[in-house]
Parts: structure tokens; C-alpha cells; sequence
């Protein structure tokens, strides 16, 4: 029934074919992990609104931010629930991997002559229109006095200050308290 050796040669060989098999279970697991350098990270987009973004990882409890559907962020390292990601203004923190999806690719860069489009700061403005602007009258309309105006006069006469409220009068006789 047991190979030559006995019974306690049989479980050791067991138990050495048991770890050999944990250790390759534990490590395919680790092989699901990918990691990129913010570089070479490739572009996702939220598929969901309100996407919950945890800095420190989502055990945390709640999250730091909720992320609008359409934000692109970088995969800069992938897991089996969430993602480690970078937002565009450089935050990172992990996202559930159910609401993300490869981003589409940018529209090639319109290269012309107009310099209007680009601001000085290097970023392209957003082919959005201008937003309507307030016309109505701002702090800054209300003109200043004449130099030559002589300030208001803020004293008031005496008559016009109402006379000063009568003292109470104290009761007649203590009220007496029964114990």
C-alpha cells in the first residue's frame, strides 16, 4: 500500500509536493500584477459616474474623491480588484478595476500657424466657446467721489437720540419661600 520506507517517507514526500504546489498556486496569483512607469502607463477612462478614488488603498473607508465618468488616468499598476492610477494633475490612488476601461486614443495634435489657440502657459485651450460674461454693473463701475466733496456729516443731533430706558423698580417685599 506505501512505497518502499514506510509511512512517515510516503507523508514527507506528500508534504514536499504539497508545498511545491502552494508556492506555484501563491506565485501564479502574483503573476496577475502588471506595473507601469508613469511614462509608458497606458491611458483608462472611467466608465462610471461617481467613481469612488482612494489615495491610500480602499480599506481606507471612504474615499478621497469620486471621479466623473470620462476621466482619463494612467494604469500604473494593475490588481485583481483595484488599480493603483494617476489623475491628470498627478494625484495616484486606487480605483476599482469594474470601472475602467482602455481609454480611446487622443485626436493627433492640430499643428497651424494660429497662435490663438495656445495659451502662453504651452496648454491647448478646449475648442469650447466662451462662456457668457456678466454685463451688469460690477464693484468696480460705481465711481468715486469728487475730490473737492466735503465728507457727509455723520453726527446726530440730541434731539434725535431717543431718551435712555427707566431703571426697573424693585419689588415691593421679598417673596417668602417655604422649605
Amino acid at each position: 500500500m506505501f512505497p518502499e520506507g514506510g509511512l512517515f517517507l510516503y507523508l514527507r514526500q506528500t508534504s514536499v509536493w504539497l508545498v511545491l504546489l502552494a508556492a506555484a498556486v501563491i506565485l501564479s496569483g502574483c503573476a496577475a500584477t502588471q506595473t507601469f512607469t508613469p511614462e509608458t502607463a497606458p491611458d483608462y477612462v472611467m466608465i462610471r459616474d461617481y467613481t469612488p478614488f482612494y489615495r491610500l488603498g480602499p480599506m481606507q473607508g471612504r474615499p478621497d474623491a469620486s471621479l466623473p465618468s470620462g476621466t482619463r488616468v494612467k494604469l500604473l499598476r494593475q490588481e485583481m480588484g483595484y488599480s493603483l492610477v494617476q489623475l491628470s494633475d498627478s494625484r495616484t490612488g486606487y480605483v476599482a478595476n469594474e470601472n475602467m476601461a482602455p481609454a480611446p486614443p487622443l485626436p493627433p495634435s492640430v499643428t497651424g500657424s494660429d497662435s490663438s489657440d495656445t495659451p502662453r502657459s504651452g496648454k491647448k485651450r478646449r475648442n469650447v466657446p466662451d462662456s457668457p460674461r456678466y454685463t451688469g454693473e460690477q464693484m468696480n463701475d460705481i465711481p468715486m467721489p469728487e475730490p473737492n466733496t466735503p465728507a457727509p456729516d455723520l453726527n446726530i443731533a440730541p434731539e434725535d437720540v431717543a431718551a435712555p430706558a427707566p431703571t426697573p423698580t424693585p419689588p415691593a417685599e421679598k417673596p417668602k419661600f417655604r422649605y
